[in-house]
């Protein structure tokens, strides 16, 4: 039986979904460029899994095609929620679109094998499927070329893109067309009312199913069931999950307004792929408990009065995703840009404490790296190296050159500064600072002396140096773990015996 015919009236649901295009493509040229049907059964692009999923995917769709017709009989005739549309959009964006044209097929047979199955013939569930068609095709279409490929139905633009083109208005093209085929077969009461419960059930299920569909393809979206997480989030869900069970099971009061607190609790603690879950949950409870008979919904009277209560549970779960879903993605974009922003900073300030050239701490770092360690009563020794003659290297070789050999001089100090927690910096121009705490004058005169050797077996050439290569100076000083003085007196020393080893012939080191 296809979707809310033969019956006073019909509701289905809504679809959902995401595609992408690159922005400035027509859509002409995205119709024969993406969906061209040359390039679906091309070996490129299927493998074995791709194939799988979609085998998968038409035997969901089918179950699902044959579900909504299930639930429209029991509640007299009336789709309360249509989910394979939202479904197949919520998958076909998430794949690549030379494919697209084998997922629309396979929705296509799909919806049409499960309408056959309830006994209305070949022509009915055949328009009805194509109608259903259009929806998916039209917002994967338009959505991409509005908003680019890959779709990302988790942002605030991208999803009211979404709510107005797929919700509001693919579903209401998709209602109008399967309403007139519908009236065409069979007798199912005024056009209106028809296109009416159609429609409300078509946009409910686009609007839950397809954002749905579409998180639980994210990876972050099982964040939340993380074993460190599960018991939290079963504990907020369970808030939500009770006040419906709750309000439903009351007869004799509108009580419904008592569910937004608990949602808005789910927005700002599970963001949006827990607020899907939830607007899920409350609209199989709240749907299921009204056909029961059930709810604060018992309180309408009259003709059609299932129709109508149910139309006005419709209306209540639009009017809750329409408002949560973009408080939900305008949260978790606000969540995104903390995160940048904080990594940006974090980026930035440890560029301001590097030097650009060697990458080694600046001296700006080296100060405060100092100032910090001589806040500690322990032994602290600091080595002053300076590069032999760089300024007739730099002449001879060239700044290019020089630069390379100021990287080779930072490396290989490091390696050769063994110390625990050896803080290695430029300390400007052809310098460079080692502060080694923890240590003792003839300890670092020790890893002065590696540092020396360490740079002479390095054998980078030098013709104005005595030994041809080139070397280092390095001075020493040290502060014992008591009676030390300041800062300046500390570097003062190991410039005072940088000088010393250069005057005494270059490729030394003086300790202080």
């Amino acid at each position: 039986m296809s979707r809310g015919h033969g019956t006073e009236d019909k509701v289905d649901g809504a679809e959902d979904g995401r595609a992408g295009e690159e922005p400035g493509l027509s859509l002409g040229g995205l119709a024969q460029d993406s969906l061209w049907p040359g390039k679906v059964w091309d070996r490129r692009a299927w493998d074995r899994g791709s194939l799988t999923r979609l085998g998968v995917v038409f035997v969901v769709l089918t179950v699902c095609s044959w579900l909504g017709i299930a639930l429209s009989r029991q509640s007299g005739g009336v789709a309360t929620i249509w989910l394979s549309n939202g479904i197949l959009f919520g998958l076909v964006i998430t794949q690549p679109r030379e494919q697209w044209l084998a997922y629309f097929v396979a929705g296509l047979v799909a919806d049409t094998a499960a309408d056959a199955l309830w006994g209305d013939g070949f022509w009915l569930p055949l328009g009805v499927s194509l109608a259903n068609s259009v929806e998916v095709v039209t917002s994967c279409l338009v959505l991409t070329r509005l908003f680019g490929h890959p779709f990302n139905l988790s942002r605030r633009r991208p999803l009211l893109g979404f709510l107005g083109v797929s919700v509001v208005c693919a579903a209401a093209l998709t209602s109008a067309l399967g309403a007139s085929w519908t009236l065409l077969w069979v007798n199912a009461g005024p056009w209106l009312q028809l296109f009416r419960t159609w429609y409300l059930g078509d946009m409910l299920g686009m609007a839950l199913m397809a954002p749905l569909t579409f998180m639980l393809q994210r990876e972050d979206f099982f964040s939340i069931l993380h074993p460190e997480r599960l018991a939290n989030t079963l504990l907020l869900l369970v808030v939500p999950a009770a006040a419906t069970l709750l309000v439903f099971s009351h007869n004799g009061d509108p009580l419904i307004f008592f569910l937004f607190p608990a949602l808005m609790l789910i927005v700002f603690r599970l963001g949006f792929p827990g607020t899907v879950v939830t607007i899920f949950v409350v609209a199989l409870v709240s749907i299921g408990m009204t056909v029961k008979g059930h709810g604060p919904l018992m309180l309408i009277r009259g003709d059609h009065v299932l129709l109508h209560r149910i139309v006005v549970d419709q209306i209540f779960l639009a009017v809750a995703i329409f408002t949560l879903f973009p408080v939900a993605a305008l949260l978790e974009e606000r969540a995104a840009l903390q995160l940048c922003l904080e990594a940006s900073e974090a980026r930035y300030r440890s560029l301001a404490s590097l030097d650009e050239l060697t990458g080694l701490a600046n001296r700006r770092a080296f100060n405060q790296r100092l100032g910090q360690e001589m806040e500690n009563e322990q032994e602290l020794a600091l080595l002053l190296i300076d590069a032999d003659l760089f300024k007739r290297y730099n002449d001879h070789f060239g700044h290019v050159m020089g630069d390379e050999c100021l990287q080779a001089l930072a490396e290989v100090i490091s390696g050769a500064a063994t110390v625990p927690d050896a803080f290695v910096s430029r300390f400007g121009g052809e310098e460079f600072a080692v502060i080694l705490p923890r240590t003792g004058l003839q300890q670092a005169r020790m890893v002065a002396e590696q540092i020396r050797a360490a740079v002479m077996e390095m054998g980078l050439p030098h013709p104005a140096t005595q030994s041809g290569f080139q070397t280092v100076s390095i001075g020493v000083a040290a502060f014992g773990a008591e009676g030390r003085g300041v800062v300046a007196d500390l570097v003062g020393r190991a410039d005072m015996a940088l000088y010393r080893a250069k005057d005494s012939g270059r490729n030394r080191v003086v300790a202080e």
